[in-house]
């Protein structure tokens, strides 16, 4: 056993891969934001100080979700490989405007709406949604043709049933929704559920398997939410996050 690893922590061959697969597409998804804020001062766009603000903070923030990318995965002796949530009130529609904004410098030609509806306030880890909300947009972008739009729509005060149907013990329960819907060719339920869980039967990776949707899902859950697929073929896609309105605890 590694002498940095605490009893019944050994990782297995599966689960050190998932960890890789994980971490390279974490790394990959932040180096490509990254040049593309750094290749801004090349645009002539250098003599805008607020937007070179703007551009420095996006490359920090990058860098820092690297290291923490990087410390999850060869964690010390003393660390999990799952953070605890370090929670916040978070505007969703502000984190979809700044996801927006990544993508619109990274594919300039892609056309990117915004929908929003009601308040979109949630209680959440900051850093993790914004990352999350990002691979679902570089997921639409990734899986469409080039100048097919995308619509990322924020809304707020969604109600649900909550639990406890027919019971008398049901109730309604406010969610806020995240959707982001593409033209694509879409797909049909094996596709879907490749996307969603990129896995096989024996943890390997699947061709084509959807490793920025998993991370997502698992970002989406940690936060007491859910995710939803909606596609067919010849139809687009749309997927859409849920979270509660109410604080979670740190860690669950």
């Amino acid at each position: 056993m590694n002498m940095h690893q605490r009893p019944g922590h050994e990782l297995h061959g599966h689960e050190r891969q998932q960890r890789l697969e994980v971490l390279l597409h974490e790394l990959r998804t932040s180096l490509t934001t990254i040049r593309g804020w750094a290749e801004l001062p090349l645009q002539g766009l250098s003599d805008d100080p607020e937007l070179m603000v703007r551009a420095l903070r996006r490359i920090q923030d990058e860098a820092d979700h690297m290291h923490q990318a990087v410390q999850q995965v060869f964690p010390r002796a003393d660390a999990s490989w799952v953070r605890p949530l370090e929670t916040e009130p978070v505007d969703l529609r502000d984190v979809a405007d700044e996801a927006v904004a990544d993508l619109g410098l990274l594919d300039p030609e892609r056309p990117i709406a915004r929908e929003n509806s009601g308040r979109a306030t949630v209680v959440a880890d900051n850093r993790m949604l914004r990352h999350a909300v990002r691979n679902l947009l570089d997921n639409a972008l990734r899986h469409t043709p080039a100048g097919s739009p995308v619509t990322v729509a924020v809304r707020g005060s969604v109600a649900v049933t909550a639990g406890g149907a027919g019971d008398g013990t049901g109730g309604v329960a406010q969610r806020v929704e995240l959707s982001v819907s593409d033209r694509g060719p879409g797909m049909g339920p094996q596709d879907i559920a490749r996307l969603t869980s990129p896995y096989d039967e024996d943890g390997r990776i699947e061709p084509g398997g959807g490793i920025g949707l998993t991370i997502v899902r698992r970002v989406v859950e940690r936060h007491g939410g859910e995710v939803r697929v909606s596609s067919a073929p010849g139809r687009g896609t749309t997927v859409t996050v849920a979270f509660p309105t109410v604080s979670v605890s740190s860690g669950n």
